[in-house]
């Protein structure tokens, strides 16, 4: 089959990137023709210029449209399958697509369909305003980072292409990565029958190795990621080791509130195998986010490392885990929750050993890559049909 996959890529590479990579290579090993056609905001979008040229074309870009256009007569597809299109690509890449016949799959792999800041957080608490009302209610509030001016021009967009009928008319299913997430897209409006629940592919780190010591948590130092409510957490842990892998606008910030913690270590911004390092080397991971988000690339990492996970309960990081068999859930954005569920398992190892072995086994059963191989090419074929 040949599957071409479309990504608009971040200034900085997170979860979504990685899962564009890993299903390329993944279905290119299942022995299918795969081609990327990639554009990255770093390249893309330099200086004034760059940006006012991103925002007049995010509703419609004609030069991507034409390079679409002339990239397929060189891959005649036989599907596509659309990750990220915000704000490069744009909805004209759905409509280029179904104009030359070729199904269209559209991954959601957040809320930005509905959100305007695409986490569905505001204030660091829950917000569905935009998801129950309007699109614009957004730009009252600056959602789109903190500036009202690139919030309207997300707005606009997103309500061009609902009253065009984009959606509806351009994409054969939505993809998305837990039922947490599906359940927020159809009550802001997508279709339910054209839904379809498939979790990112996460490659298999390899057998476990014995657990290690203390806790680890994987992510990009944001507000919505909730590290700063773990390091309150911690500091009725006492001599509990923490290890926090990554960075972002918040680093400088939790070092900062870290720096009475001396049983507190910051790894940085790490290679993906140094992260899964770290995650074998704990005895648990920890998934402290405040937001609902749509998918556990961690938690499910976690699990194919054979560790237990502590998660915030009502998200789309707990679906996969079963407080008490694979990790422990804690109230989300409670402090004295969150430690509780973590001091669960920093005393008690051989429960943690046990809960990893039964993660572990989930991770194969569901989450492993032939699995999601299997689900994806049977979506294909059903809308190649």
């Amino acid at each position: 089959m040949r599957i071409a996959i479309f990504h608009n890529r971040y200034r900085l590479r997170g979860g979504e990137d990685a899962a564009v990579d890993a299903q390329v290579e993944l279905l290119a090993k299942a022995g299918h023709e795969v081609r990327l056609f990639a554009v990255d905001n770093r390249d893309e979008i330099k200086g004034v210029g760059g940006a006012l040229r991103a925002a007049r074309h995010a509703r419609w870009n004609p030069t991507m449209s034409a390079r679409v256009a002339r990239w397929l007569e060189d891959f005649p597809a036989d599907v596509a399958h659309v990750h990220n299109f915000f704000p490069l690509l744009s909805p004209s890449l759905h409509h280029a697509l179904a104009g030359r016949g070729v199904p269209v799959v559209q991954t959601l792999h957040n809320y930005r369909l509905l959100c305007g800041n695409a986490l569905l957080l505001r204030d660091h608490r829950p917000c569905r305003e935009c998801v129950d009302r309007s699109p614009w209610r957004a730009v009252r509030y600056g959602c789109y980072r903190g500036s009202r001016a690139q919030t309207a021009v997300w707005a606009d967009a997103i309500t061009h292409h609902r009253r065009r009928g984009t959606w509806r008319d351009c994409v054969d299913r939505f993809v998305v990565p837990s039922e947490t997430a599906g359940r927020v897209m159809i009550a802001g409006g997508l279709p339910a029958d054209r839904i379809r629940v498939l979790p990112n592919p996460v490659a298999d780190p390899g057998p476990p190795v014995s657990p290690g010591d203390g806790a680890v948590v994987v992510g990009r130092l944001a507000p919505e990621k909730g590290v700063d409510l773990l390091l309150e957490a911690w500091r009725a842990l006492g001599e509990v080791k923490l290890t926090i892998v990554g960075t972002g606008p918040e680093e400088s910030r939790l070092r900062a509130q870290a720096a009475s913690l001396p049983n507190v270590r910051f790894l940085g911004d790490v290679s993906h195998d140094r992260a899964l390092d770290a995650m074998a080397a704990a005895s648990f991971a920890i998934v402290p986010s405040r937001a609902i988000e749509v998918f556990g690339m961690t938690t499910v990492e976690a699990m194919a490392c054979g560790r237990p996970i502590v998660v915030p309960r009502g998200s789309a990081m707990a679906e996969p885990v079963e407080s008490g068999r694979t990790g422990v859930v804690f109230e989300s954005g409670d402090v004295t929750s969150l430690a509780d569920a973590s001091r669960a398992l920093a005393e008690d190892p051989e429960l943690a050993t046990l809960m990893g072995e039964e993660a572990r086994r989930i991770y194969e059963d569901h989450y492993a890559s032939d699995a999601v191989c299997e689900a994806l090419e049977s979506l294909y074929e059903s809308i190649r049909r």
